[in-house]
């Protein structure tokens, strides 16, 4: 009877904790949630503002050694350290080699498809082709100065993914020890080698997810206009979104806007 009585009085005091855990994590998943549509709200708002008023300029993009373009989920695999699924947190403006403009992106890492698993529900940094560039450091030669005066860098083969975005893309470790103008330009920018990555082809081994998409496209408007034809490599890379929608885009659009 004694041990009946402990038993029930354990119970008493035992469950009702129980369920207060329960309630304390959901509450806590619930309130992180919250939280970071809050601040992505922010700072597109932030990003809106900064760039309403800056004259905007065509670029081909930044220069980059030629790799090689993932073709299949395997090639990204092998190609990359990690493969992972993001969203994009904020962008800001960050310093950039004259002549050059690099948008500072911050990822929070939802999933990672393939490699290092410790980075999940981590956020990194990527230095992202186009963006805000002052005048005089993007016509460095120019002898007409304008100090202050923004203009806006798209790169037509890597437009800047909408901060809110889900990204799917490959990233490799980011080696700042070469003393070259853009390693430095990226340490003064906050990034180091533990915080940061790059991505090998983010004109081919991009895709994106609007806030209110339904599904994951290249974020390359032209490899998405361009018919066939023949084309081999735009052939695969089709082939490849439609996998990755089939495998990962198992998520409602959210509304961030």
């Amino acid at each position: 009877m004694r041990k009946t009585l402990m038993i029930l009085t354990l119970l008493v005091f035992v469950l009702p904790l129980s369920a207060y855990s329960v309630n304390t994590i959901k509450n806590s998943l619930h309130h992180d949630s919250n939280t970071s549509c809050i601040t992505i709200k922010e700072n597109q708002r932030k990003w809106r503002r900064q760039t309403a008023k800056a004259n905007i300029i065509h670029s081909e993009g930044n220069g980059r050694e030629k790799v090689p373009v993932g073709i299949s989920l395997d090639d990204l695999k092998n190609y990359n350290q990690a493969v992972i699924e993001g969203t994009i947190y904020n962008l800001e403006k960050m310093r950039s080699p004259q002549s050059m403009a690099y948008t500072k992106a911050s990822v929070h890492i939802d999933k990672v498809i393939s490699g290092d698993k410790s980075l999940k529900n981590k956020i990194v940094y990527l230095a992202l082709d186009g963006g805000l560039v002052s005048f005089d450091d993007w016509y460095s030669e120019s002898k007409h100065k304008a100090y202050g005066h923004n203009m806006l860098v798209k790169n037509d083969e890597f437009p800047l993914p909408i901060i809110g975005s889900k990204i799917i893309t490959g990233l490799i470790p980011n080696n700042l020890d070469e003393p070259i103008e853009l390693n430095n330009d990226l340490k003064r920018s906050g990034f180091t080698s533990k915080n940061s990555f790059t991505i090998n082809t983010p004109q081919y081994n991009f895709w994106v997810k609007g806030p209110n998409a339904k599904e994951y496209r290249l974020n390359n408007p032209t490899l998405r206009k361009k018919n066939i034809n023949g084309d081999y490599l735009v052939e695969s890379l089709q082939q490849l979104t439609k996998e990755i929608n089939r495998k990962f885009n198992d998520e409602k659009p959210k509304e961030h806007q």
